[in-house]
């Protein structure tokens, strides 16, 4: 996905952030994000082509050149994310750049992150480098990755569209100049940024001064829960969010953060909840710091691992939204169930080595508002993959992929539901097919907020012929050999906002009527009393000394 950038450089040591298709001056400050791409994309590509530019600077650049790198301490925080940079000239002169990001689908190394203790262990690093030179293609490089991926002419594919994609955007970036007879973009620059900063810190000054904290406890890999704690100052115009005593470098499981990664995490849904309708560019985050200690899980050193940092990093923003909670409740939502991508690795169809991702979404967490949306893969832009997707690739079959009931946390609100998905292999082979069965947030059930209460768990099994089941915890790489082993994932619920007993029954019953919440459910969460052929008998209900009147509407 694809951005633009523009004007003088910020500050080195400033926390910044980017996107996933954006465009750049020629210095690489950000002047437009796409609306589509995933945020943490948008919000380090920024620092990724300040980095490209030291490395390569603006006036060495020529047209048909192309930069690249997926360094996780310069892009987005792991090998996957590839960044492709185009400088854009009109003219001869270099009037802007184009940045794309793009999660590729295998960059090689080991896929058990149960096994993964350093860098090395995690696939091929790019450093800086030029993937065309003058429109002039770097082979040996393109022959180097085609020989270290799993799926090299899907990852070689998806590299050229992006390539593409850049061009395209370069193009259409000098027709909208031409169109408005711009010589470049420094006044447009200035005039988008400092509108979108001063909406930024007018809806800073709105939140009362103070400091807000919160802790979650996250278990990102084996049995032990490890406590994240925020700190939010907030003074003024100005927001720091200060990560404070964080857990120290993981050892192994690949879930450290690089400080891109974390500063993007909690930059984001500050953004969220203050100016969702502001266009993101470089003027929304420039009221916003954020720090966290070195040599620490969120602000990591080389060679950590770093390819499953998800399991850290979408920790932050829910922590984020507690802490806020007090200060504006309105714009806060309640924890969301963790999304997931179960990783399918062996031979496809065609017979080649490969590897594949299913994602699903958790239950978002509900707000003051609404109750929160089911199957939805916050923090990111990613969308569930489609069942016959997977199975037209993968000589799989999903047995079942459905909402499960009850799961949405119950409150005045109710969280969104989170989601099971049952697979085994199509036929028996001595050939493994792997699974990552990782369910995130294995036995944590996060409290919702003002009374709201916890979603859904989440949890892996796996049933073997002849065996008990057997649940992964906090998950294991599983090898499908026999069709008769079945993998069974569920995804957790999103949390309530407010108390349940003061959730409207004409919203209980279309619930129940929508196969959202059992009888049983309504019974024990909301304090219904159900008739024998499970419909709510609303009179009995209310005469219940904990309904309050607002449960009538």
């Amino acid at each position: 996905m694809s951005s633009l950038f523009s004007d003088p450089p910020f500050p080195r040591g400033q926390t910044l952030l980017n996107n996933e298709n954006i465009d750049l001056d020629p210095n690489g400050n950000p002047l437009a994000h796409s609306p589509r791409a995933m945020p943490l994309f948008n919000l380090t590509l920024t620092r990724c082509v300040q980095a490209l530019l030291e490395h390569f600077p603006p006036d060495t650049l020529k047209p048909g050149d192309v930069l690249v790198t997926n360094d996780p301490w310069l892009c987005a925080g792991h090998l996957f994310d590839i960044a492709l940079v185009t400088p854009v000239f009109s003219e001869g002169r270099l009037v802007a750049l184009m940045g794309t990001v793009g999660h590729v689908s295998d960059i090689g190394g080991v896929k058990d992150p149960n096994v993964v203790r350093e860098l090395f262990d995690e696939g091929v690093l790019i450093p800086p480098m030029k993937l065309y030179d003058a429109g002039k293609p770097d082979k040996s490089l393109l022959r180097m990755l085609h020989a270290n991926v799993r799926n090299p002419d899907q990852v070689l594919g998806d590299i050229e569209s992006m390539i593409t994609a850049n061009a395209l955007g370069g193009q259409r970036l000098l027709s909208f100049m031409a169109e408005y007879g711009l010589a470049d973009l420094a006044a447009l620059a200035a005039v988008v940024r400092a509108r979108s900063e001063a909406a930024t810190r007018a809806a800073i000054r709105a939140v009362p001064d103070g400091v807000y904290e919160s802790e979650l406890d996250a278990r990102p890999g084996g049995q032990e829960l490890l406590r994240f704690k925020v700190r939010v100052h907030k003074k003024d115009d100005t927001i720091h969010i200060e990560h404070v005593d964080p857990p120290p470098e993981v050892p192994r499981g690949g879930v450290n953060c690089t400080m891109n990664v974390t500063a993007a995490h909690s930059s984001y849904p500050v953004k969220c909840m203050l100016t969702p309708n502001v266009r993101g560019n470089a003027g929304c985050y420039a009221p916003l710091t954020v720090t966290a200690p070195p040599h620490t899980s969120l602000n990591c050193d080389p060679p950590a691992a770093v390819a499953y940092r998800t399991r850290i990093s979408w920790w932050l923003g829910p922590n984020l939204y507690r802490a806020l909670a007090p200060a504006i409740p309105d714009k806060v939502q309640a924890f969301t169930g963790m999304p997931k991508a179960f990783g399918f690795y062996g031979r496809n169809i065609q017979g080649r080595v490969a590897s594949d991702h299913f994602f699903m979404g958790g239950g978002q967490g509900a707000s003051q508002r609404q109750d929160g949306k089911s199957g939805l893969l916050f923090p990111t832009s990613a969308a569930n993959t489609p069942v016959e997707l997977l199975e037209s690739r993968m000589p799989v079959v999903i047995l079942e992929k459905s909402l499960v009931a009850d799961s949405g946390g119950p409150g005045k609100r109710r969280g969104g539901l989170g989601q099971r998905m049952r697979a085994r292999r199509l036929e028996t082979s001595a050939d493994p097919i792997m699974v990552g069965l990782f369910p995130e947030g294995h036995g944590i059930h996060v409290q919702g907020l003002f009374g709201g209460q916890p979603g859904g768990g989440a949890i892996g099994m796996v049933s073997r012929p002849g065996v008990p089941v057997h649940n992964v915890t906090t998950g294991e790489t599983v090898a499908m050999t026999d069709a008769r082993i079945e993998i069974d994932a569920t995804i957790a619920g999103g949390s309530g906002f407010g108390p349940p007993r003061e959730r409207a029954l004409e919203d209980i019953a279309a619930d129940l009527e929508n196969g959202y919440i059992t009888a049983a459910g309504a019974g024990r969460d909301y304090g219904c009393v159900m008739t024998a052929d499970g419909r709510i008998d609303v009179e009995a209900t209310l005469r219940e000394p904990e309904h309050t009147p607002s449960g009538a509407k």
